[in-house]
């Protein structure tokens, strides 16, 4: 049995897009982000075939402090128990050495013992558990006085206190950061961080996906005048949903997030990171 491990190619989509229905059925979004994934220069993006038929794939992503998501590990069924996952764990330990990344980190559902067990395998332990809620996005509006803040140094000194109120963590697209200067720079740049005239700040957007979903990664101030904002913003976008993860310990946020309509999500999630 043959099994190699190389970077993708632009022939190998939709292939791939046939190992991510098959190994994660309720979960999949390849389409949406291969051309993100293959065209980043600073990450990985790799396939793994067995006796020449494709069967694996994981992406290898640097985040804006440095750090290394680890995303998109998926094994076909039938594949599954031959070593696939180990040698994408292997690969992205050989490459963090070479970039001379200190710490990477991964994200699984808090029942998935697989994907968790791997994990800890190479290394990497429980950072926190999450919980998360959605929301259906409708039509909405309501007067408001939000400008986006375009200054760095700004949004640096006024992101970093909260985000410490937040555990440290801000999540897009079930993508876990936590904050730091250069993450502040970066929601900066993209046009993410918003405040009102009365203080009330809100940090909203996407990592990818930006057109089916708005993620909810920050907010202080008034709850509702915050979380109205984000329903403007999803109606003028025209996402299919709101959605807000938080470590499961800010029970004081997601009371204000169920009281304004949000719902909770099935199961909490888990992130597990190893500093190397």
């Amino acid at each position: 049995m043959e099994i190699i491990l190389r970077k993708a190619r632009p022939e190998d989509r939709e292939k791939t897009i046939w190992v991510e229905s098959l190994s994660t059925p309720n979960l999949s979004y390849v389409p949406h982000v291969w051309d993100m994934f293959i065209n980043d220069e600073k990450g990985d993006w790799s396939v793994e075939s067995v006796d020449g038929e494709l069967a694996g794939c994981g992406k290898y992503s640097i985040l804006p402090d440095g750090s290394a998501w680890l995303e998109t590990l998926r094994v076909i069924p039938q594949r599954q128990g031959l070593g696939l996952g180990k040698r994408l764990y292997e690969h992205w330990l050989k490459l963090s050495a070479e970039k001379g990344v200190k710490t990477m980190r991964m994200y699984t559902g808090i029942g998935n013992v697989v994907s968790s067990g791997l994990a800890e395998k190479y290394g990497l332990s429980t950072a926190e558990t999450f919980h998360g809620v959605k929301m259906e996005a409708k039509p909405f509006k309501t007067e408001h006085s939000f400008k986006k803040v375009s200054d760095v140094e700004e949004a640096t000194e006024l992101l970093l206190p909260l985000g410490e109120k937040w555990g440290n963590w801000m999540v897009m697209n079930r993508t876990f950061y936590k904050w730091s200067p250069a993450l502040c720079e970066w929601l900066t740049g993209n046009g993410r961080v918003y405040k009102d005239a009365d203080g009330n700040v809100v940090v909203m957007g996407a990592r990818f996906m930006a057109e089916y979903q708005l993620h909810v990664g920050l907010f202080f101030g008034d709850a509702k005048t915050c979380l109205d904002y984000a329903k403007i913003k999803a109606a003028e976008i025209g996402v299919k949903s709101l959605h807000c993860l938080y470590p499961q310990h800010m029970s004081v946020v997601e009371k204000k997030l169920l009281d304004n309509g949000f719902v909770l999500e099935s199961a909490p999630f888990i992130v597990k990171e190893i500093n190397l």
